[in-house]
């Protein structure tokens, strides 16, 4: 691992991981294999010095008084670092996605056309909170035979130069070119996080890096994408609206929003980011369940925030306003709505195109939610909140386990950032051998 200091050369050090580039891409499956393999029994092994260094900067972010959120996110445990583990192990049993073939035909004239998957190249990984996302992030990596830099601008400095170079060590012991896995070095946390940010340069190196991946609150990830000049892939936080449509069964939405929301009490599973939710409620819908609906909420201690409608009712509810995404508790945000069509338009004009979900008895109405809905991931009778259980990471559904986030926009990734996103293909016009 390369020793950092005063003397460190990002451009010496990025042109240095895309020489090793080649070597990457000729490992073996099973060099790879055992390189995760030993990740993983590295992280349950050394989790001492990871917790150590870790209990070091919560007691800095504690005199910081930094939001509590935003702890339960920074905050690694045997529970947490044992999770990524048996990701790492997951992730080592998978095929390897490299060097494959696939989506061919043969023409006519007897000529093989088909894509080859190779590496992606050199991946930025950028962290603001959750340092799972570093240790699953280097696995993935590996995994695709890519080189890796991380950074992490928040305040957990020494959590993370401790991860990395306890990885990029496991690694090179393992087969992994020495070298391959850089980061950079620790930042000054008394600088302002945007206008001085060590990232900026680290942003402008379009010689070197193939893409950009950050994890962050919305502003934070916003200003990366703004400030980058290489492909970034643009995530966001936060779980969108659930829409209850007028056929939806009392059954379904217990059990894929009231029950979810029920583990996220005081003495329940921590918040690890703000649990803001719309939900738009079918005004036929509303009239045969809103009050069970409510004093279920209310009774597990949901903060609650209503639309004049509904506030009218319910005179003990907070009006629409701001100030509720700073806060540790989970909280809703309730909308009458009309119909699907104005469900579907309130969406497009107001998610953030990430994850949006619909709970109805109709398939009509979940075919139009699908097709029309703007959003990287459609939930369809089934809950958004799930992933959020005990994961450092808030991605999503079925594609929690093997994902860095979810991308919302269009190119090169749209989705869950899985193993195949840290890919791309050649394409292989192939005559008689």
């Amino acid at each position: 691992m390369t020793d950092f200091g005063s003397d460190f050369d990002l451009g010496t050090t990025l042109r240095q991981v895309r020489r090793l580039l080649p070597q990457m891409q000729r490992l073996s499956s099973q060099t790879k294999r055992q390189a995760l393999l030993a990740l993983s029994r590295c992280l349950l092994e050394r989790s001492d010095l990871l917790l150590e260094a870790n209990t070091l900067d919560l007691e800095s972010c504690r005199e910081q008084t930094v939001p509590e959120w935003i702890l339960n996110g920074l905050k690694l445990t045997p529970e947490r670092l044992q999770r990524s583990a048996q990701l790492l192990t997951l992730l080592a049993q998978q095929p390897d996605p490299i060097g494959k073939l696939e989506k061919g035909h043969r023409q006519e004239n007897g000529l093989f056309i088909g894509r080859y998957r190779v590496p992606l190249g050199l991946i930025a990984l950028v962290y603001e909170i959750y340092p799972e996302f570093a240790l699953n992030g280097i696995g993935m990596c590996l995994k695709t035979g890519n080189g890796v830099i991380l950074a992490s601008s928040g305040p957990i400095q020494k959590t993370h130069q401790a991860m990395v170079n306890l990885l990029a060590e496991t690694a090179y012991e393992h087969g992994i070119p020495e070298g391959a896995i850089q980061t950079l070095p620790a930042q000054d946390q008394t600088a302002d996080p945007q206008a001085d940010s060590p990232l900026l340069p680290l942003l402008q190196q379009t010689r070197y890096l193939d893409l950009v991946i950050p994890c962050g609150r919305p502003g934070w990830v916003e200003f990366l994408l703004q400030a980058s000049k290489v492909p970034t892939l643009a995530t966001h936080l936060g779980y969108g609206h659930i829409y209850l449509d007028r056929t939806a069964p009392w059954p379904l939405v217990k059990s894929a929003l009231l029950d979810p929301l029920a583990q996220y009490g005081s003495e329940g599973i921590p918040i690890y980011q703000p649990l803001t939710l719309w939900l738009l409620i079918h005004t036929d819908w509303a009239t045969n369940h809103l009050t069970a609906l409510i004093e279920d909420l209310l009774g597990h201690g949901i903060d609650i925030q209503a639309a004049a409608p509904i506030l009218e009712q319910f005179p003990q509810l907070q009006p629409l306003g701001q100030g509720f995404d700073s806060t540790e508790r989970p909280h809703l945000r309730l909308q009458p709505i009309a119909d699907l069509t104005e469900a579907i338009a309130w969406i497009n004009k107001n998610g953030c195109r990430q994850s949006e979900t619909i709970l109805t008895d109709s398939q009509s109405a979940a075919q139009r939610f699908l097709q029309e809905v703007d959003a990287a991931l459609i939930h369809i009778n089934t809950s958004p909140l799930s992933a959020g259980r005990g994961a450092g990471i808030p991605t999503l559904g079925a594609f929690r386990d093997l994902s860095l986030g979810i991308s919302t926009q269009r190119l090169h990734v749209r989705g869950p950032i899985d193993v195949e996103a840290l890919t791309t293909v050649k394409m292989v016009a192939q005559g008689d051998l």
